[in-house]
């Protein structure tokens, strides 16, 4: 009895039982548009369109891109390496980021962030707060409205660091200038 788990723990340390996914795509664009898959990986310089169905684990690799919109319902999303992701609509349950993966949110509905390493997100925003104590976990609660459409959202962040992980667009100054602009712009044109 004690070999058996023994040998068990030293073949799933070394990595002799390979566990794969579902579905691999490791080149080439895919559209993901209905169904359910428990795990999908992206690997090399794959790119895919999450446009439906439901995926259990998104994981991507390497230079893989992935666009996930809105019927399209991921429960736990991990970009790795330099990865890329856009975010246009549907649910992300749990997003963790990680390596340089650059994720890019501008609606939808994503409840747990989660990031490390050198890797950014990107909230495209019209409104924001933040509270650093917020949430179930007490990391950080996010809360505000979508840019594209003024529709809220709610954000738990997992890891004190993680909100060093994020930005926001527009930054509040950056509305500020816009208003101004506009505001001399007009006057400018009543003038002429």
């Amino acid at each position: 009895m004690r070999i058996t788990i023994i040998i068990i723990a030293v073949v799933l340390t070394t990595g002799v039982a390979n566990v794969q996914a579902e579905i691999v795509w490791d080149s080439g664009h895919h559209e993901f548009s209905e169904g359910f898959e428990g795990e999908v990986w992206l690997l090399n310089d794959a790119s895919a369109d999450i446009t439906g169905g439901y995926i259990g684990n998104l994981l991507c690799y390497d230079i893989s891109s992935v666009d996930v919109f809105e019927d399209g319902d991921i429960d736990f999303f991990k970009p790795l390496d330099t990865s890329l992701v856009n975010i246009h609509g549907g649910t992300v349950n749990i997003l963790a980021a990680r390596n340089s993966s650059d994720t890019y949110i501008y609606d939808g509905s994503v409840n747990i962030i989660d990031a490390m390493g050198e890797s950014t997100i990107t909230l495209y925003v019209g409104t924001y707060d933040w509270d650093p104590t917020g949430g179930q976990f007490q990391d950080g609660l996010l809360t505000g409205t979508w840019l594209s459409g003024g529709v809220g959202f709610s954000i738990e962040l997992l890891g004190p660091e993680t909100i060093g992980h994020i930005h926001f667009v527009p930054e509040p100054s950056s509305i500020t200038l816009i208003v101004i602009g506009s505001i001399i712009f007009r006057s400018l044109s009543r003038k002429t």
